[in-house]
């Protein structure tokens, strides 16, 4: 069976841009250069998990780095 991720914290950095994402099976991710509205919107939204698959994972213009 394959466990679902659920985002379980973020931060993020407005000078740097970064944003970092934490999930319940301890993994996260780093996205970078993440523009503030990006950020704002996160805040916005109900269900943060989707939000990352649907605008972080899939756009081309953010890097993305696992974090263990």
């Amino acid at each position: 069976m394959e466990t679902i991720l659920m985002v379980t914290s973020y931060k993020y950095n407005a000078s740097s841009r970064y944003l970092k994402i934490f999930y319940n099976n301890g993994s996260g991710e780093l996205y970078y250069p993440v523009p503030e509205f990006i950020y704002n919107n996160l805040l916005r939204c109900s269900d943060k998990t989707a939000f990352v698959h649907k605008y972080l994972e899939y756009d081309v213009h953010f890097t993305r780095l696992s974090i263990q």
